[in-house]
């Protein structure tokens, strides 16, 4: 029984070490926290000059900011885009030219925004926009020059012509990917709960968001429909081109079959008639592959139309544009934490000055004996 006394009461002794070690560092912490208190009063006191100093050019700072807060014009376009389901283009039912003729927009759906917003932010749908002429203030010019004017203030076209962004210098690049950063950050897309998409861009300018956000519609519509319908269209375009061969073909044969009948009619021997019967199932060869190819190129018509997307507009922006600025309440809100912040670095500071440095600033002083 001693035993086991002795062995517990070295863990008793330490427990209550470390609860006596707990209390004096928690009346070492409030006993600083008060030292603190007390010295900030003086401080305060004594320099109270400074903090309202300080404090006054917070509400001055404040309020140069509520008078000339930036003003940003936000056109806004609302359409709907269907896209066909991919899976319900059969290529496998080309041998049945009705059945494609039946095809409808009924297996059309919706478009991720995901999708569409990485379309929107893509450097080349933008620099399409932005290499666009248009016409702003009276003068027409390249979309990017009139950003760099009133953003920038650059006066003249610093842009003079195009070939892609290839043919850019380093320094035009520059300018360029600063512009085109500019233009996707203010764009923003969302989905209304029927589906729908709004498109915005806001700018500083009434006549410039409007202009942008109509180019910037149009050339989505554009580049979406072409990359699209891109693989249907080449097969669309090799069948019509192979089409109009086959017919010239065949009208060709046609004719020499007609010659050859209007040549032979005096003539009895059979073997003068092979190169008719030849060109006979020539004709009659290029008949089967035109209905044939003919048939294929109705089918890929169908086929075209119904993969591409439909785009429709619900609403346009129209002058005036609406006015969009921070709220006043905000930016109160943002310059009081802002000096608030302030005071209470530069009162650490004094702080630090006053009542810590004495006691380290021999920590930095050396003599060249001590070295």
């Amino acid at each position: 029984m001693d035993e086991l006394n002795e062995n517990i009461d070295p863990v008793n002794e330490v427990s209550s070490n470390e609860v006596v070690k707990a209390n004096d560092d928690f009346v070492k912490f409030v006993q600083f926290l008060l030292k603190f208190y007390y010295r900030a009063k003086k401080i305060v006191k004594k320099y109270l000059w400074l903090f309202i100093v300080l404090f006054l050019i917070g509400i001055g700072a404040t309020t140069n900011f509520i008078l000339n807060k930036e003003k940003t014009y936000a056109a806004s376009i609302m359409f709907v885009l269907k896209d066909d389901d991919a899976s319900s283009t059969q290529y496998n039912s080309l041998a049945d030219p009705l059945s494609s003729l039946l095809l409808n927009r009924t297996t059309s759906q919706s478009v991720n925004i995901d999708r569409l917003t990485e379309v929107v932010n893509s450097q080349k749908l933008l620099s399409n926009i932005l290499y666009n002429k248009c016409i702003i203030g009276g003068k027409e010019d390249f979309l990017i020059n009139h950003f760099l004017k009133i953003y920038y203030g650059v006066t003249g076209s610093y842009f003079s012509n195009y070939s892609g962004l290839n043919s850019l210098d380093r320094n035009k690049y520059k300018v360029f990917l600063q512009v085109f950063i500019l233009v996707r950050n203010s764009i923003t897309i969302e989905q209304t709960k029927s589906g729908a998409f709004v498109m915005r861009i806001k700018t500083i300018d009434e006549e410039l968001s409007k202009v942008s956000s109509e180019l910037l519609y149009q050339n989505l519509s554009n580049f979406y429909i072409d990359k699209t319908t891109e693989k249907a269209q080449r097969n669309y375009v090799f069948l019509r081109n192979r089409l109009d061969s086959i017919r010239n073909m065949l009208y060709s044969s046609e004719y020499q079959v007609a010659n050859f009948e209007d040549r032979s009619r005096n003539l009895l021997l059979n073997t003068a008639r092979v190169p008719q019967f030849r060109q006979r199932r020539n004709t009659i060869f290029y008949e089967n592959l035109y209905l044939e190819v003919l048939k294929l190129f109705e089918t890929s018509k169908v086929t075209l139309n119904n993969i591409t997307p439909i785009f429709q507009i619900l609403s346009r922006p129209y002058y005036p544009l609406t006015i969009s600025t921070r709220s006043n309440l905000m930016i109160v809100l943002i310059g009081l934490i802002v000096s608030s912040v302030v005071l209470f670095l530069v009162l650490i500071l004094i702080y630090l000055k006053i009542y810590i440095w004495p006691d380290y600033k021999h920590l930095f002083q050396y003599k060249d004996k001590d070295i």
